[in-house]
């Protein structure tokens, strides 16, 4: 009984200990998007005070215009930036929650195999075959996880950036089309 009672202890403590860790990424996940919307927030109402007090100090009509066009390429590189930032930070969150994920998993099939062992043991003679075919089946279906896991990574990673990417160039010809008409308003 009292192996019963200390097996049952140190499996509540592992489940607590895995709990705990959760809630730890969950946590630094939260601080990481409340730490980037702080500092955004902070950038955003120190460059909106500047933007308001050039446009005060500005007393030719012309050079409103001017300066309300060169506001644009920065406004466009500030706006990536930020979904960078956000973009990173929510991939950071998917790694952490990923690797957990498959520590768990790792950790399940080896209390598995770990437990086949033992009723093999006490099995009946004649079905260390089945038992043997369990394991394998046990391995190719890790085997095919790990193969799945690692090719989602891959195009997920391959699909974002190519994402960001396709946003950069489409950035970079609307920048220069308001570039282009900021010059034919000044003719």
């Amino acid at each position: 009984m009292f192996n019963n009672n200390e097996q049952l202890k140190t499996l509540s403590q592992a489940q607590f200990d895995k709990a705990v860790r959760l809630s730890n990424i969950v946590l630094a996940s939260a601080e990481r998007f409340a730490n980037l919307h702080l500092e955004l927030s902070k950038k955003l109402l120190a460059d909106q005070a500047a933007t308001t007090k050039a446009l005060v100090e500005l007393k030719d009509p012309k050079a409103v215009l001017e300066y309300q066009a060169s506001l644009a390429q920065p406004g466009i590189d500030q706006a990536f930036s930020v979904a960078r930032s956000v973009y990173d930070a929510a991939l950071q969150t998917q790694t952490d929650i990923q690797s957990f994920v498959e520590e768990q998993v790792l950790e399940f099939n080896k209390q598995l195999c770990a437990n086949l062992d033992k009723v093999s043991k006490n099995a009946p003679a004649g079905s260390e075959v089945a038992i043997n075919a369990v394991k394998n089946m046990l391995t190719s279906a890790t085997a095919a996880y790990d193969n799945v896991t690692r090719t989602a990574k891959k195009v997920g990673t391959e699909l974002a950036e190519a994402g960001v990417e396709a946003a950069a160039n489409s950035a970079k010809a609307a920048s220069a089309a308001v570039a282009r008409t900021a010059a034919a308003a000044k003719k």
